[in-house]
């Protein structure tokens, strides 16, 4: 692993050479008309009202600083998961994890593997501190291939990040899968789970695989969201699960002090605590999800199987061009931005009104 410095550097030519995303597009770029966000992998439907009213209560006290080590909130993961509390270090969404991991592993020269497509976090946590992005196409029902990635591993490899559901394909990873990535990548790797839609893939009946991570002998994490399933998507809340005092320790120093304010810490464990709210967002979304898959298939799209909110499908045209032309008809989804796939759009699960919304302006898309 690579020595944290106090003073971290930013690699000046690496970041001249990051594609600019750019910026979503949101409701006052098109008009006052109703805009359906299905761009963002957003919930549709609202937080656990018990959150709300613990956000509330918390605005009450926001004159103090907020709990630096988060312990209400450790106290109850470490609970339900097993992880001893010390090991959970939270962060403002799991984007915070996924630089951070950047930050404390990767140096000029080091190589860092990931899934193609995926997040693209990944690829700038290994830029912006001077390593190599080593992409692994994932396999053909989305998910990563797990074997073709151990392949991808090198002496300089020092980041293996793989996603379970994948961001943006949606397909899980068995607990096979991921014991195989557990004892195959080198030691002198942070092998970090990237499961920003966990709650999804286990509502789906996938499996837990934290049992399997345990069993690494060299570093690992996991990282996890409330942004999904619990509907927190704007107050920015993840955590991230590590296998080690190590691990935890260096994830602790590359994080600013105050990283999870108050409001956000009080709402986040409400929404936790509250599995009634959590299993009925993931029900209705479970729901919306076969329509949008179903729909687009009959409109001659070629869906992958995905068990997340979001469905991305190959369509018999540019990407770019459907993003448009539903946009001009109140509709903001998104497309993959990777070579060879430059016909894929992703569409979040959202309300049904969104759904049937989406389908129609889709249908006329195609048509026209």
């Amino acid at each position: 692993m690579a020595e944290i410095s106090a003073e971290p550097t930013i690699p000046k030519p690496a970041l001249r050479a990051l594609p600019d995303p750019g910026r979503p597009p949101i409701e006052a770029d098109v008009g006052k008309g109703q805009i359906r966000r299905m761009n963002l992998n957003e919930s549709p439907i609202g937080p656990s009202p018990k959150a709300i009213a613990a956000m509330q209560e918390a605005c009450t006290g926001v004159n103090r600083y907020p709990d630096p080590q988060w312990r209400a909130l450790t106290s109850a993961i470490s609970e339900a998961t097993g992880i001893p509390q010390h090991r959970i270090v939270m962060g403002n969404g799991s984007d915070e994890a996924i630089v951070s991991a950047g930050r404390l592993a990767v140096s000029p020269g080091d190589e860092v593997v990931v899934p193609m497509p995926s997040f693209p976090s990944y690829n700038n946590a290994a830029a912006l501190n001077g390593g190599t992005i080593v992409t692994v196409p994932v396999k053909a029902d989305g998910s990563n291939d797990v074997d073709a990635m151990l392949a991808a591993c090198t002496p300089k490899t020092r980041i293996v990040f793989a996603a379970s559901p994948n961001n943006p394909t949606g397909a899980i990873l068995t607990s096979a899968e991921v014991a195989r990535l557990a004892d195959g990548v080198p030691d002198t790797a942070l092998l970090v789970l990237d499961e920003a839609y966990y709650e999804f893939g286990i509502h789906a009946g996938g499996e837990d695989h934290l049992k399997v991570m345990a069993a690494r002998k060299g570093p690992w994490a996991v990282f996890r969201t409330f942004s999904k399933a619990y509907g927190l998507a704007g107050i920015r809340v993840g955590y991230i699960l590590s296998g080690s005092d190590e691990i935890a320790k260096a994830f602790q120093k590359v994080r600013s002090v105050f990283n999870v304010n108050a409001v956000a810490q009080a709402g986040a464990l409400a929404a936790w605590q509250d599995t009634a709210h959590r299993e009925m967002l993931l029900e209705k979304t479970r729901i919306e999800r076969e329509r949008l898959v179903a729909g687009l298939a009959e409109l001659g799209a070629e869906p992958f199987p995905t068990v997340a909110n979001f469905v991305t499908a190959k369509t018999d045209r540019p990407a770019a061009d459907v993003v448009s032309a539903l946009l001009e008809r109140g509709v903001m989804i998104g497309r993959l931005m990777y070579p060879g796939y430059e016909n894929y759009i992703r569409v979040t699960v959202g309300s049904p009104e969104d759904t049937d919304a989406f389908l129609a302006a889709m249908k006329d898309v195609l048509a026209g």
